[in-house]
């Protein structure tokens, strides 16, 4: 507990009121004490006044005390007593109480002087301490503070030190006057010197490519003696002989002194101006593409690229030739011609060289001594007697994956790539691909367009798209406007400009075919003449394909057009020729059929002249025999009638004329031959089959030439069953084929054909019937000759035969 502040330090006053009423306390006490106390503890009261005295007020309050206690017990105890008076006796015990009230006065005081002092002390002490506890409180926060700053400093640093290093960006500070240059850890990385190294100018100017030494002494100078920001680039060159391209920008600061000081940046801008150099090399390789030039020209420029950006490299690109086995010339513009003329052509393998092996393998080969590498054991003589000692060939790959050819790099003295040279590596392979397939492509659409226009020229085919509602045309090829006649005079031709030349009698049927094509969203196929300025008629045939949006809205129609006026001249030439091969054929047949016909016609004839005698004698005996007479004149008719069939037929097989045609269904005509013959065949215990396609097309001819066909064929299959005790039966199938004919098949159950005879019974007058005349297959093949098909037959194995013919349908039928 604290004393009070008036404890400590009493007002003058109050010590002396103390003083007096302490020694007025103790004459107090010494009287009413009197007849209790000797005199000598009169004394004692006394002293405990001086004490009170000298211990509140201090010395000289203790002296007063001492002084009043004196004369107090001089006064009222000393003898002669209430006399200021003393006896000698007395004198001593006052001397002694005088001393000893000094005594105590001096040690009372001095005791409360050092309690006092020590109090102080202790006070003094306590508040040191307490202000040593704040001062170590706000010490020890300041310290967490002054760590917490160091911890976010280092942090502050790490970070900094790593946002340098992964923007390749160093910090330096600068004082010109003593010279002293301080680096970050980037900077030291940058210019590859150990941290331990103390930089120098010189040391930077030892890093600085010789071409860029004058400009960045120059800098130097002009910023120590102007004193103002400076902003500049140039290159370094790296212990291993690579090189940087580094940008520093330094910023002037003003110190007390007045001394030049700079705090700047050093960024490595190697990777930025290579991009750069990259991308200005791609625009201009690209450029020469997109102008046409040639691939060998690109190439040829892509290697001087190469070259500006590496130091005492020549660079190669060969290319994978078509056969995927050897390399061709692209581009090496500073290797000696005649190093790529010997090359040119090698075949790739195993151990073909850098180039050819990387190409047969599909993988880098770096060659660093050519003169002991065994890969160029074939090719070493060649390549020293040109001073080549090291090759790095990468294969250039395509978009799919396949090398297309190699790109190498070329040096005078044996050594490996770098990394900065596997970069460049990487990057020119990756655009010589592209540069190689762009130009590939753009040649191939060059030459594809070409043969295009060509073939549309020979073929007159062109091309067109048009939106028929709104009246226009999009585009139309230049043949397609040759074809229609029209003058685009590197314009396109308006939509009416062209149906006007349609004929008048089919624009009706063209409009009409378009309209319905686009309301339905449909493809459509028309045929159409044109009338040309001059009056000529040709004939077109034209096919639009509907375009439709991705919500099914139609957008244009895009198609072709043709001239067929040639083909239709064609197809009637063809027609009219088949008709005349068809009549030559018949004709030709004259000379093999004459000795046939001869026999053929005098068998009737010679057996009604015999019967005609027969019967004149039968009439001319005396007794005619009128029953003998008429038998012998009924086979007279008989011969003459058979004589006469022999006749007609030769006479349709030979004869020359243009039948009418008309699209038939070839199903009907089957089965209504059937349903005619169908009586005869159940006569005979023979029963139908049939296996006709559905949907089948139908075909242009002669319905009763077809219906005569089929009839001859199914009685010819009738014939070789009835006499058999066996049921029969007989199948027709019909079906298409694979170009567009309609194949039409007639089985039986009979007899068959004995394998020599199936190269005969189409022959005039070859017969296996006893009263046959041989000319019904022929009949036969003619027709369907005459219809554009062929007629066969064969065995229908393990008994029976089948008789085959074919004819076009509807799309290939010749009218």
């Amino acid at each position: 507990m604290s004393k009070p502040s008036w404890w400590s330090s009493p007002p003058s006053g109050l010590k002396y009121t103390v003083t007096l009423v302490s020694v007025a306390s103790a004459v107090t006490v010494a009287w009413l004490l009197w007849n209790f106390l000797h005199s000598e503890a009169f004394a004692s009261v006394f002293f405990c006044a001086i004490i009170l005295s000298a211990w509140f007020g201090g010395f000289s309050q203790g002296l007063l005390s001492v002084t009043l206690s004196a004369l107090s017990f001089d006064y009222f105890f000393l003898t002669p007593p209430h006399s200021f008076y003393l006896a000698p006796s007395q004198q001593p015990r006052l001397i002694i109480f005088v001393v000893s009230a000094l005594v105590i006065c001096f040690l009372t005081s001095s005791q409360r002087i050092t309690t006092e002092s020590l109090r102080r002390a202790r006070d003094d002490l306590s508040i040191n301490v307490q202000q040593l506890e704040r001062t170590n409180k706000e010490l020890r926060a300041e310290n967490s503070e002054r760590k917490m700053t160091q911890l976010e400093l280092r942090r502050s640093q790490a970070y900094l030190a790593e946002a340098q290093r992964l923007s390749d960006t160093g910090s330096f500070g600068w004082k010109v006057a003593t010279g002293e240059i301080i680096w970050s850890d980037e900077s030291f990385r940058i210019f590859e010197y150990d941290r331990l190294t103390k930089p120098t100018v010189e040391l930077i100017l030892h890093r600085v490519h010789p071409d860029d030494t004058s400009q960045v002494k120059q800098t130097i100078e002009r910023a120590s003696q102007d004193g103002k920001d400076f902003y500049h680039e140039y290159r370094l060159v790296m212990p291993d002989g690579c090189v940087k391209h580094v940008h520093v920008a330094a910023h002037a600061l003003s110190n007390e002194s007045e001394s030049i000081e700079f705090v700047g940046s050093i960024m490595d801008v190697t990777e930025r101006r290579r991009t750069e150099a990259l991308l200005a090399g791609e625009k201009r390789l690209l450029e020469m593409v997109a102008g046409g030039d040639s691939l060998v020209r690109v190439l040829d420029n892509l290697c001087m690229f190469v070259e500006e950006q590496a130091d005492d490299v020549i660079a190669s690109i060969l290319l994978l030739d078509s056969n995927g086995k050897q390399l061709r010339h692209g581009g090496a513009p500073s290797l000696p011609k005649a190093f790529t003329d010997a090359i040119n052509g090698g075949f790739i393998g195993s151990a073909a060289g850098s180039c050819g092996t990387a190409a047969y393998h599909g993988k880098q080969i770096i060659v660093s001594d050519i003169a002991s590498d065994p890969l160029w054991a074939n090719y070493r003589d060649l390549a020293l007697a040109h001073s080549l000692r090291a090759c790095w060939s990468t294969p250039i790959f395509s978009a799919e994956g396949k090398v297309i050819g190699t790109f190498a790099m070329y040096y005078r003295e044996p050594r490996s790539p770098s990394l900065h040279e596997q970069e460049i590596i990487t990057q020119i392979t990756h655009l010589a691909g592209v540069a190689i397939q762009r130009k590939l492509a753009e040649d191939a659409l060059r030459q594809s367009q070409a043969y295009l226009a060509e073939a549309q020229r020979l073929s007159h085919t062109g091309s067109w798209a048009s939106i028929p509602d709104k009246g226009m045309i999009r585009y139309m090829s230049e043949e397609c406007c040759r074809v229609l006649g029209l003058n685009a005079n590197g314009e396109q031709p308006q939509f009416e400009t062209f149906f006007q030349r349609i004929h008048p009698d089919d624009q009706a049927r063209f409009r009409e075919s378009v309209e319905t094509a686009q309301r339905e969203k449909v493809e459509f196929e028309v045929d159409y003449r044109i009338v040309d300025p001059s009056g000529e008629v040709r004939d077109i045939h034209s096919i639009g394909h509907p375009v439709l949006s991705p919500s099914g809205d139609f957008v244009e129609f895009v198609g072709t057009v043709i001239e067929i006026t040639e083909r239709k001249r064609g197809e009637e030439a063809l027609r009219q020729a088949r008709a005349e091969l068809a009549h030559v054929n018949r004709v030709t047949t004259m000379g093999e059929l004459t000795a046939s016909l001869a026999h053929e016609v005098n068998q009737p004839i010679a057996a009604a002249i015999t019967n005609a005698n027969t019967c004149l004698r039968w009439l001319t005996r005396h007794q005619p025999n009128l029953e003998e007479a008429c038998a012998a004149a009924m086979r007279i008719v008989k011969d003459g009638t058979r004589a006469a069939e022999i006749v007609r037929r030769i006479h349709l097989v030979f004869k020359k004329s243009t039948p009418e045609r008309e699209l038939v269904d070839v199903n009907d005509v089957i089965r209504g031959m059937i349903v005619l013959l169908h009586g005869e065949a159940t006569h005979h215990h023979i029963s139908f089959r049939t296996e006709l396609a559905a949907d089948l097309s139908k075909v242009m001819g002669d319905r009763v030439e077809l219906q005569q066909l089929v009839m001859n064929l199914i009685v010819n299959s009738i014939e070789a069953m009835k006499d058999s005790n066996a049921k029969g039966e007989i199948v027709i199938k019909t079906q298409p084929t694979e170009n567009e004919h309609i194949l039409v098949t007639i089985i039986d159950t009979g007899m068959g054909l004995p394998p020599h005879q199936e190269g005969q019974i189409f022959n005039a007058f070859f017969t296996t019937k006893p009263h046959g005349i041989g000319m019904g297959l022929r009949i036969c093949r003619t027709i369907v000759e005459s219809h554009g098909g062929c007629l066969w037959a064969g065995n229908n194995y393990p008994r029976g035969s089948s008789f085959c013919f074919t004819i076009p349908s509807r799309a290939e039928a010749h009218e």
